[in-house]
C-alpha cells in the first residue's frame, strides 16, 4: 500500500474522479475478467426465474422481515434515504463485534470493490491475485492504470497462496483473494492464511472477498475478519446478495480497520443506496431463521447435486458454496445451450472448456436440472467448430500500431456486443461495436482515431470486449 497522500499520488482513475464533474465524466466500469455470461434466457424466464442456476441467487429470496421492511420503507419513498447508511454500518458493526468505523457500506459488493481500488491503485502500481478467480478487482486494477498478476490455482483447484506471496514483487500493492473461491467453489484454509500474512512484506493490502462465507462447513475455514480486528493489513468484503438473499437489493460492504475504511469511503457519491435497500439489509441482519434455513437447503441441493453427478459418472469439485463447477466430459459450451433450450442457465468460461458451474436452487429445481444433464448427455452431439463456445479477444495485431490495428473477437452468440476502447483514466474514446454480431470470428479495425474522428495521443489504451456478463479487457498501445 502507498504510503504517499492520495492527494499526491500519481494521476489514476480515482483522482480523476474526484476532480470531475460527474455530470461531465464518461467513465468505464469495468465487468470482472474472468465473469462468465450466461446462456440467454427466454422472455418469460423475465418473470419466472425458475430454472436460473447462473447467477449464485438465494432460492428461498429475501428474509420475511426483510420483505416487510422494504415495504414499510416504500411509503418514505419521497424522502432521501440516509445518505452515507450511517445506520446501516452501526447494526452491520454490531453483528460483527466491532465499531462502526471499520465498516463502509456500498450498493452491492460491486461499488464497494471498485472504491477500494480507487483507494488503493494508481498507475505504476501492481495486483497479485488467483487464476481462474472472480475478477472484479483486476479490471478495476487496469482501469486505474495498474497491472495484474495472475496466479493459477493449484491442483485441487484452491488459490495457491505460497505460490500468491512468490509472485510479490517490488511493484506489488494489493493481493486480492477470494474465499470461499468463485468460480471454483474452494477455500484455503486459516493457517495457511496465518502463515502467508506473517510472510507478507510490509506495505501491502489484502483484500478478501468473503461473499459466500454464510455457505462454508469446512471446520478449516475461518473468516479474515479476524485479521483486521488484530491490526493486519487486511480488507474484507462481504455482500447481502447471497444467503441473505438481497442480490436485487444491492448491498454490500468492506470490513477494515478504520483509516482504511475512510480512505475506501472518500469517493463514494452519497445516498448510493436505497431507503427501501438499506432498511431491507438491517432487517436481514436480524432474521436468523431465514439465514439457517438458506444454509439448510443449500446444503440438501448440493448433496443432491454431488449424488446426482457421481450417478451420471462425472466428476466434480467439492463445493463449500452455493455453485459447483463439474466436468462435462465433453464441449460444455454445448451442454449449456441445450440446457439453456431446456430451461437451465448455467455458466461456462474460465478457460475451463469442459467445466460447467451450476446453482443451487430449489430440490425440484436440482433434480429437474439433472435430468436434463442426463438426456443431453445420452444424445451429446459435439459442438460445430465454426461457432466458438465462449466470448474471447483472439488477438490485436500489431501491438504497439501506429496507423491501423486488426482486433479478433470470437462470438459464441447473437447476444448483444460492446467493444469499446477507454484511455488509461478510464474516459470513453470510441465504440468499436455496439450490438449484435453472428456467431463465429469477427476481425475489427481501428484507425487510432476517437469517435469525432480525430487521432489520439499516443500512449496505453484498455480495449473493453462485453457480452452479457462476461468481460475482457487488453491493453493497447498507441504510438506515432
Amino acid at each position: 500500500m502507498s504510503t504517499t497522500p492520495p492527494q499526491a499520488r500519481r494521476f489514476s482513475r480515482r483522482l480523476f474522479l474526484s476532480a470531475t464533474s460527474v455530470t461531465a465524466l464518461s467513465f468505464v466500469y469495468l465487468p470482472g475478467v474472468g465473469r462468465v455470461r450466461a446462456q440467454p434466457y427466454p422472455d418469460a424466464m423475465a418473470t419466472d426465474y425458475q430454472g436460473r442456476l447462473c447467477y449464485n441467487e438465494n432460492p428461498l429470496g429475501p428474509a420475511p422481515a426483510a420483505l416487510a421492511a422494504m415495504q414499510d420503507a416504500a411509503t418514505l419513498s419521497h424522502r432521501y434515504p440516509d445518505f452515507y447508511s450511517s445506520s446501516l454500518e452501526q447494526q452491520i458493526a454490531g453483528y460483527h463485534g466491532l465499531a462502526a468505523q471499520n465498516i463502509c457500506a456500498g450498493a452491492g459488493a460491486t461499488e464497494v470493490i471498485r472504491l477500494i481500488a480507487d483507494a488503493f491503485l494508481g498507475p505504476g502500481d501492481e495486483v497479485v491475485t488467483a487464476t481462474p478467480s472472480y475478477g472484479q478487482m483486476g479490471s478495476e486494477a487496469i482501469a486505474n492504470g495498474a497491472s495484474v498478476v495472475h496466479v493459477p490455482l493449484d491442483a485441487d483447484h484452491c488459490i495457491d497462496l505460497p505460490s500468491i506471496l512468490a509472485a510479490i514483487g517490488p511493484l506489488t500493492t494489493m493481493v486480492s483473494l477470494v474465499n470461499p473461491n468463485n468460480p471454483v467453489a474452494t477455500i484455503f484454509d486459516r493457517v495457511a492464511m496465518e502463515d502467508f500474512l506473517a510472510a507478507l512484506p510490509p506495505g501491502i493490502v489484502v483484500i478478501v472477498d468473503e461473499a459466500y462465507h454464510d455457505y462454508v462447513q469446512s471446520p478449516a475455514y475461518e473468516s479474515c475478519i479476524r485479521h483486521v480486528v488484530e491490526g493486519r493489513p487486511v480488507i474484507v468484503v462481504r455482500t447481502f446478495s447471497k444467503a441473505f438473499g438481497l442480490a436485487g437489493a444491492r448491498i454490500g460492504y468492506a470490513i477494515a480497520s478504520a483509516a482504511h475504511a475512510s480512505l475506501i469511503g472518500s469517493t463514494q457519491q452519497f445516498g448510493m443506496i436505497s431507503r427501501a435497500s438499506q432498511a431491507a439489509a438491517s432487517a436481514a441482519l436480524t432474521d436468523v431463521p431465514h439465514l439457517a434455513d438458506t444454509v439448510d437447503l443449500n446444503q440438501q441441493a448440493r448433496e443432491m447435486l454431488a449424488t446426482g453427478l457421481t450417478n451420471l459418472g462425472l466428476q466434480y469439485i467439492p463445493s463449500e458454496t452455493n455453485f459447483m463447477m463439474f466436468d462435462t466430459g465433453t464441449d460444455a459450451g454445448s451442454v449449456a445451450s441445450q440446457l439453456a433450450a431446456m430451461g437451465y442457465q448455467v455458466r461456462t468460461g474460465w478457460g475451463m472448456p469442459q467445466y460447467i458451474r451450476v446453482s443451487t436452487g430449489l430440490l425440484a429445481e436440482m433434480q429437474g436440472f439433472l435430468d436434463a444433464l442426463e438426456s443431453i448427455l445420452a444424445t451429446a452431439v459435439p459442438a460445430s467448430p465454426e461457432i466458438p463456445s465462449q466470448l474471447a479477444l483472439n488477438s490485436i495485431h500489431p501491438n504497439p500500431f501506429n496507423a491501423r490495428c486488426r482486433i479478433e473477437l470470437a462470438v459464441p452468440s447473437r447476444e448483444p456486443v460492446s467493444l469499446i476502447l477507454y484511455d488509461i483514466a478510464g474516459r470513453k474514446i470510441r465504440s468499436l461495436v455496439e450490438g449484435s454480431l453472428p456467431e463465429g470470428i469477427h476481425e475489427i479495425a481501428w484507425d487510432g482515431r476517437n469517435h469525432t474522428g480525430q487521432v489520439v495521443a499516443a500512449g496505453v489504451y484498455i480495449l473493453n470486449l462485453v457480452q452479457g456478463e462476461y468481460a475482457i479487457s487488453r491493453r493497447m498501445s498507441f504510438v506515432k
